[in-house]
């Protein structure tokens, strides 16, 4: 019976320790792997990628995996460069011990490509090309061009190219000469050839294509000419040309400058052209002399000593900027020499004016503000008169692309104005959508709070803007109301709709159909929604993770995507466009599974000043809601936006690991902050202390079990809520500012002043130090050092060239003398995070043995 009982309890004891999952450490982070390199074949149907460890010092095999999609064969091409796939169906190219090879999939085989000149496919079809240099015929340098099929394995060639250009629509428009004859043709390689053009060879200059690519330009030259002096228009729809204008009668009036004759992107009805003009002067000489005295002056631009600092250079002034009219055949001047710092034109040559900047009122002004304020000038296009419009904004406008409609976001109104070149004032448009334009969110001077603009509709007559939640269209000719081109949808799904990261989309006309990032403001998910005939449908969206599109295919039949959140690694998946089929390809790091690696939640609580707040809660396995647990609290700005993103396990270059921490029972707490200008410590304390608070009020932790690490602004903010609170066991403060009035005037390695974080940026004093100097010393931790209880690790580096090294120096030294209890760690020559390996181990190990020993009880190691 004994031995009955001995063996069951010998097979428990087995099972519990088989069942107990491994904790992430060292080991770990050297088994974990990202996946690089990934792209789609243009019919969807084969994938590639590579797999790198995330740690760098572990040696990666040299190898790129090709996947049959969605369940097909599995290739891994070995020591192989520059893969690329080529053709609509199932062809690679890639190189190998310096040959290039060309490899159906499909079928195994494999072409040596013999040719050592560079090789480029055109997207979309089966041709592969190149040039190659002709035989010297007379004063032309000539070349051939070689298309190669993939699938018929036939070669054709265009002899006795002179110049070449691509086409979106698969057609090729090139020069070619035959014997004294030059002919400017195009078409489809291997199908007909239209000549547009053609004429006696030396008297051919250049072309240039249009950005509709239905036309452009080509300068000849005319009778008893020596130069290219005509520029002809010319029309591929056509096959007709037409000149423009004679160079010859273009009077500059200024023996200083000559004009280039060149061809230019132009449209049959272009009537303005901004010529190239060459000065005939010997260039100035911008390099600085070497002197050992360096004399800095008060009215002296930020932007030109950070060119003496970095370049060595001086500023030059602004080249004058010149309008041909080709309806009128007159010059116009727009900008002398350094009269405006940039001239913005439409891409249409249709305009009645341009609009003209002028940043050097405020170039001083950088080390406060950041971003450049600007004085806007209209120049008429025909008299070249200008006009001041705007004074001291921040922004410029933007030109639709026909050039007769301008919008500019009024940061200071927060609205979107559109020129009125009747009234020379930019007037409020945003008034006629509902909702605010602008990101309440954005909490920094220097930031644009523009939701943004998405692009244009009608030819250029409707603006297309976004709100927090949907597009909304505007009508510059106020024929029709404003209205929601995506009806609502994101607003009536708590769904803020983008298109890509920046938002902007261009042409909407051109689109049948618009992809758009969808954020689920309640999830914190991101998904996939469609805009076709006017409707928003939900693609793929699930409130667990982030969706994110990898690549399209090139036919537009498949994705290749991935599936994220904190317990879901992004591997790839391959689906249909409309994701109605999806196969999961990857399972990159599958070792996971064996680990402790916890689960993580949004949570919610009033802030001190009765606003609602929330922060991400990253709970250990098996969390147990009748246990007070060890928790750090680490946190930057704002993270619930980043809720589902995947955490690496990963050696620290400055912040903790959250998987390391959670897997050893720590609870890692990341609350978001709001801040308020001129009062950012208390902004942080109003929103970190009150969710400490909340953990604390409902069992999940308490006092003596809570300790706090933040680094660079999550640094200052630490340290300066040691000066408020004694909630904390330990704190780590990372390269973080202690002092604003020492650090508000110190310049940065970029040589730029230090203030503009204060008073627009991070920082956020909204005011120089001199207007608050009482308002920066109570937001400084080191004149209230005297309040900390907190024991604490200072992790600063001597190199550290975005916060001085003496912020850390000068805390220490404070709670030194204080007769606190505190240590500082500087990595010697590192910077602002850590570079080397070995510190990179020995911090992450310090983190982790310092939090153990203040939060858990294990016993003081050495270094402490």
């Amino acid at each position: 019976m004994k031995k009955i009982v001995a063996l069951c309890t010998f097979a428990l004891s087995v099972h519990s320790l088989s069942a107990q999952k491994k904790t992430v450490d060292e080991s770990a982070y050297q088994s974990w792997q990202r996946i690089n390199s990934k792209a789609l074949s243009y019919n969807g149907k084969w994938i590639s990628y590579s797999t790198v460890f995330q740690d760098e010092e572990k040696e990666n095999k040299k190898q790129i995996i090709v996947q049959e999609a969605p369940k097909g064969k599995r290739l891994v091409l070995e020591n192989i460069n520059d893969l690329k796939f080529i053709g609509k169906k199932d062809w690679v190219q890639y190189t190998k011990n310096d040959s290039t090879l060309l490899q159906n999939l499909k079928t195994g085989v494999k072409k040596l490509w013999k040719t050592k000149h560079y090789t480029n496919a055109i997207e979309g079809t089966d041709f592969l090309y190149y040039t190659r240099p002709e035989a010297e015929k007379g004063p032309f340098f000539l070349q051939r061009l070689v298309f190669y099929n993939l699938e018929s394995n036939d070669s054709i060639s265009v002899n006795n190219i002179k110049s070449s250009r691509f086409l979106k629509n698969k057609s090729i428009v090139y020069v070619q000469i035959e014997k004294d004859q030059v002919f400017l043709k195009h078409g489809i390689p291997g199908g007909k050839q239209e000549t547009v053009y053609n004429g006696k060879a030396s008297d051919f200059g250049d072309f240039q294509l249009n950005d509709k690519e239905n036309g452009g330009s080509f300068t000849l030259k005319g009778n008893n000419s020596s130069d290219f002096n005509l520029v002809y228009y010319f029309n591929l729809n056509t096959n007709s040309t037409k000149v423009l204008f004679n160079y010859d009668e273009i009077a500059l009036n200024d023996s200083g400058f000559s004009i280039s004759k060149t061809a230019y992107s132009l449209n049959e009805n272009t009537r303005f052209i901004s010529l190239l003009v060459n000065s005939n002067k010997r260039p100035e000489n911008t390099q600085i002399a070497k002197s050992n005295v360096e004399i800095w002056r008060s009215n002296q631009g930020t932007m030109e000593r950070r060119q003496e600092l970095l370049r060595n250079s001086k500023t030059l002034p602004s080249e004058q900027k010149l309008l041909y009219d080709i309806q009128n055949k007159k010059v116009v001047k727009v900008a002398a020499t350094g009269e405006f710092d940039q001239v913005l034109m439409p891409e249409s040559g249709n305009f009645k004016g341009v609009f003209a900047i002028d940043k050097k009122p405020y170039t001083v002004e950088v080390d406060w503000t950041f971003n450049e304020r600007n004085d806007i000038y209209w120049v008429d296009a025909e008299t070249g008169k200008s006009t001041k419009v705007l004074t001291g904004v921040f922004g410029t406008p933007i030109w639709n692309p026909q050039g007769n409609f301008a919008v500019l976001y009024d940061e200071k109104e927060k609205i979107w104005t559109v020129f009125d070149t009747a009234s020379l004032q930019f007037k409020n448009i945003s008034s006629q959508i509902p909702f605010p334009v602008s990101n309440d969110k954005v909490d920094m001077k220097s930031a644009n709070t523009a939701y943004g603009i998405a692009g244009w509709l009608n030819n250029g007559n409707t603006v297309v803007l976004y709100d927090q939640f949907d597009l909304w269209a505007i009508d510059l000719t106020n024929q029709k109301v404003a209205y929601s081109i995506t009806n609502g949808f994101g607003r009536k799904n708590k769904v803020e709709l983008r298109y890509s990261e920046s938002g902007f989309i261009g042409d909407l006309d051109s689109k049948k159909s618009i992809t758009f990032i969808g954020f689920d403001i309640e999830h914190k998910s991101k998904g996939i929604y469609k805009f076709a005939s006017n409707t928003i449908t939900k693609i793929f969206a699930d409130p667990n993770y982030n969706t994110k599109i990898e690549t399209v295919s090139g036919d537009d039949s498949s994705v290749l995507f991935s599936k994220e959140s904190y317990t879901i690694f992004p591997d790839l998946w391959w689906g249909t466009s409309s994701f109605g089929s999806q196969t999961r390809i990857t399972d990159i790091n599958p070792q996971q599974k064996e680990y402790a690696w916890g689960t993580a939640k949004v949570v919610t609580w009033k802030s001190f000043n009765g606003k609602e707040n929330q922060g991400n809660l990253y709970l250990p396995d098996n969390y147990d809601s009748k246990k007070t647990y060890p928790v750090i609290v680490h946190f930057y700005e704002k993270h619930t936006e980043d809720f589902n993103v995947y955490q690496l396990p990963e050696v620290s270059t400055s912040n903790i690991n959250i998987p390391t921490f959670v897997s050893q029972g720590y609870i890692v707490f990341q609350p978001d902050v709001h801040y308020t200008y001129g009062d950012v410590g208390n902004s942080v304390y109003n929103d970190v202390i009150s969710g400490v608070e909340y953990l604390i009020s409902n069992g999940i932790t308490e006092k003596g079990k809570i300790g706090i690490q933040g680094h660079s602004f999550g640094g200052y903010e630490t340290s300066f809520l040691t000066t408020k609170t004694d909630l904390f066991s330990c704190a780590i403060v990372g390269s973080g500012v202690t002092n604003f009035t020492a650090n508000y005037p110190v310049m940065r390695s970029n040589g730029i002043s230090t203030m503009f974080k204060y008073e627009a940026d991070q920082y956020r004093m909204g005011s120089s130090m001199h207007d608050n100097l009482d308002g920066y010393i109570k937001n400084s931790p080191i004149f209230s050092a005297k309040n900390i209880k907190t024991p604490i690790l200072i992790f600063h580096n001597d190199n550290d060239r975005a916060v001085p090294y003496q912020e850390g120096q000068s805390l220490f030294f404070a709670l030194r003398r204080l007769g606190k209890p505190a240590l500082l760690i500087n990595y010697k020559k590192e910077g602002h995070t850590l570079d080397i390996a070995a510190n990179r181990k020995d911090w992450t190990l310090k983190m982790q043995q310092y939090f153990d020993y203040y939060l858990k009880g294990i016993s003081l190691p050495d270094w402490m």
